[in-house]
């Protein structure tokens, strides 16, 4: 087989599916919560950051946190440069949930000139006591 033909062959041929070799974030997390006793059925608080470079822009995206249901606390960041939005709300934690809350917080974030640094959740003391 000719090298044009090897190469015209290759084009037609469907991409291999490669190996998942890490796990987005929110897999991570939801990971080490399923190692954990957590009760990953039940609503939990869970946080979610948002950091932004100047009040202006940290109060606009706050606005449309709130209106999507998010309870919002804004204030300038520990490094005294930046701002965080810290939005919070009650759900429960699967991966198409926060995958669709990443996708959303990752938008608002970056037409905002911000960025979106991920969520947390705590465990309950009987939950705790595996990790």
């Amino acid at each position: 087989m000719e090298k044009n033909e090897k190469r015209k062959l290759a084009e037609r041929m469907p991409d291999k599916p490669t190996k998942k070799l890490t796990a987005s974030p929110d897999e991570a997390v939801l990971n080490l919560l399923g190692k954990s006793k957590a009760d990953l059925s039940k609503k939990r608080p869970i946080s979610f950051y948002l950091y932004f470079s100047d009040q202006a822009k940290a109060v606009i995206a706050e606005n449309e946190l709130k209106k999507s249901g998010f309870e919002v606390e804004c204030s300038q960041s520990s490094d005294e440069k930046n701002w965080l939005c810290l939005a919070s709300k009650n759900l429960v934690p699967n991966f198409r949930s926060l995958n669709s809350i990443r996708k959303k917080l990752e938008s608002i974030a970056g037409r905002l000139g911000g960025f979106y640094d991920g969520w947390e959740t705590g465990l309950d003391a009987d939950e705790s006591e595996s990790l």
